[in-house]
């Protein structure tokens, strides 16, 4: 800030009892831009001073004198009581523009004591108002930076043992601001726990002429326990002698509350807790972690992290490290990996680490749980141990599982069809008006009975496979197979006069499973006729062709058909039915696809409605 060139003028200015201008010396030309010609003898004081102030000028007075009206000459009330007035004015310059004075008025009297008039001596103070306004503002501020951060300043003269507190530190210790304050006051507020810590450390920096960090707690009047931190300066003076020492007081009591709950929580974690900052130094550690890796917190405090880790893993660790630190979050680390810690006596240790960041002040730091887990890799050992045993095993009942599945459905499904058909043949021989017609029917049922007898057996054996590879396969004709199918359903092909031929001279022989492609056949053909046309009578054709050295049989039948469109994707499906049939179950063609492929085939289907269809199976080279 420059300095004002009127600082050091002042301006005399003198009036008649008529507070007429009857001299104006060259400070006041300087000042108030007025020449002494254009004053004196005819302008007025208020010619340069601002009417309000007059009025307030006036009423000081009144209240000074205790006058009931303002309506008096000021300057003769002064004169009256051989008084003077000093008050900061605002005077009007010349060219209208103002500036704060400090102005003394003084009444000026002859030897026989009447008044003579006054003269007003007047002082630019500007910059000095300038000065205390900065001054209060920045006393404001610090003011307000004290009661947020709960701190106060103070002085203390160690010649006098005279004190001076800041007024937050006043709030702090809750004591009034008049009250006279000693060294004494202060220590009186000391808890009786850390009265000898702070008597010795305030000594121990006079004798060193440095003051010694303090944390302590304090007791106030009302009982109420606060933690306060002195931090401070020694003065000397010339000779080095202690004269002085200043300093602030901050009240840490919900820090230090907030630090203590802190390392209880951290004390408490079931995991070995590992505290590092961004240079990836230790900061803290818990208990758990000091028995886990076998060094107390001494030993590791400010030291690198990769001393808890296998050599093989320093170099990239520190990588790592660096990456977490430009995108710190809360996750776990080396997922899917097996890691390792060492502890102090150079032993691997397995864990797992999970990795959390907290933002202090002081940067940011990362948390790590680190847990052992020595007895769940035990544990996974005798798993893996056990597992190649109880995979056999699982595969085994998987087997049998499959086995029993199979007999369950041939058994419920495949024993329908000869069951309907023996049913058919009861009433045709009810029907027969000859003995032959009954002989004849009964040899029919003698040849259902015999091959119902033999599927029954057969599928016994079948329960008795070892496994899935030794499904009996054998040498079979589609001949013989088709003949036993027609005699199963002798029955319905009377009822229905269903005709049935069949081409097996590209491939007459399979090597197959026979239960299975009996109830290939059977579930076919039962179907083809079971879902004739009602107009119609069914004709059933089967082929057996080869194709690029794979064998492939069709069924080709006129029967009512299925709308691919609507049912093509569920055709194969279980318990799905495409026909308002009584018999209907949807178990026939979804044991059939089963069947086709755990042969290693595959079955599709050709349809339209009303006009029939052909399954096709193509096998398995």
């Amino acid at each position: 800030m420059s300095p004002n060139v009127n600082a050091e003028i002042i301006a005399v200015i003198a009036t008649t009892n008529d507070d007429i201008i009857s001299q104006f010396n060259s400070g006041a030309h300087t000042l108030l831009g007025y020449s002494p010609d254009e004053m004196v003898g005819s302008k007025k004081s208020d010619s340069f001073l601002l009417k309000e102030e007059i009025e307030n000028f006036k009423r000081d007075l009144a209240a000074r004198y205790q006058l009931k009206t303002i309506d008096f000459d000021p300057y003769k009330i002064l004169a009256e009581h051989d008084a003077n007035d000093a008050r900061e004015w605002t005077i009007l310059k010349k060219d209208g523009s103002t500036f704060i004075a400090h102005s003394t008025i003084t009444p000026m009297k002859y030897e026989n004591g009447k008044s003579n008039g006054y003269i007003r001596i007047i002082r630019d103070i500007t910059d000095q108002k300038k000065v205390e306004r900065d001054l209060l503002r920045k006393n404001e501020v610090l003011n307000h930076a004290e009661k947020i951060t709960l701190m106060g300043h103070w002085q203390l003269d160690t010649i006098t043992d005279n004190v001076k507190w800041s007024s937050n530190l006043y709030n702090i210790f809750e004591v009034h601001p008049d009250e006279v304050l000693t060294y004494d006051t202060y220590f009186s507020y000391v808890h009786p726990g850390d009265k000898e810590t702070v008597s010795t450390s305030f000594e121990k920096s006079k004798q060193d002429k440095h003051f010694y960090d303090l944390l302590h707690h304090i007791k106030l009047d009302s009982g109420k326990i606060k933690i306060i931190q002195l931090l401070g300066e020694v003065i000397t003076d010339e000779k080095g002698d202690v004269i002085e020492i200043i300093g602030t007081c901050q009240d840490v009591t919900q820090q230090r509350m907030a630090e203590i709950k802190f390392k209880g929580l951290l004390e408490s974690a079931p995991d070995a807790m590992v505290i590092v900052n961004e240079k990836g130094k230790i900061q803290l550690i818990n208990k758990q972690a000091e028995k886990l890796f076998g060094y107390s917190i001494g030993e590791l405090l400010d030291q690198p992290v990769e001393l808890l880790l296998p050599e093989r893993y320093i170099n990239a660790h520190a990588n790592h490290r660096e990456l977490y630190f430009n995108i710190p979050k809360t996750r776990k680390m080396g997922e899917g990996k097996e890691l390792f810690g060492i502890d102090k006596h150079g032993r691997e240790i397995p864990i797992q680490i999970s990795l959390s960041p907290l933002k202090t002040e002081e940067g940011v730091l990362v948390s790590a749980a680190v847990r052992d887990i020595t007895f769940q890799k035990r544990a996974e050992k005798r798993i893996i141990d056990a597992k190649g045993s109880l995979e056999l095993l699982t595969d085994k009942l998987t087997i049998k599982n499959t086995q029993l599945a199979d007999f369950a459905h041939i058994t419920s499904h495949n024993l329908r069809a000869p069951v309907s058909n023996l049913n058919s043949l009861l009433e045709f021989y009810k029907d027969a008006e000859t003995t032959l017609e009954k002989v004849q029917l009964f040899e029919k049922f003698e040849s259902v009975i015999h091959h119902l007898t033999s599927t029954l057996n057969t599928l016994v054996e079948a329960l008795k496979t070892k496994d899935e590879t030794s499904k009996n396969i054998e040498l079979l004709s589609f001949e013989e197979i088709l003949s036993k199918t027609k005699e199963i359903l002798s029955g319905q092909i009377i009822a229905t006069n269903a005709k049935i031929s069949s081409d097996f001279t590209a491939a007459p022989t399979i090597m197959y499973s026979k239960v299975y492609l009996e109830s290939i056949f059977l579930n076919l053909v039962s179907n083809a006729i079971k879902y004739k046309a009602e107009d119609k009578t069914p004709e059933i054709f089967i082929k057996a062709t080869v194709e690029n050295g794979v064998q492939k049989l069709s069924f080709k039948d006129n029967g009512l058909g299925i709308n691919l469109v609507r049912h093509g994707k569920k055709i194969f499906g279980l318990n799905k039915v495409f026909h308002r049939h009584p018999d209907a179950k949807g178990v026939g063609l979804f044991m059939t696809k089963v069947q086709v492929e755990a042969m290693g085939g595959k079955i599709t289907v050709e349809s339209e409605v009303n006009e029939g269809s052909i399954f096709t199976i193509k096998f398995n080279k």
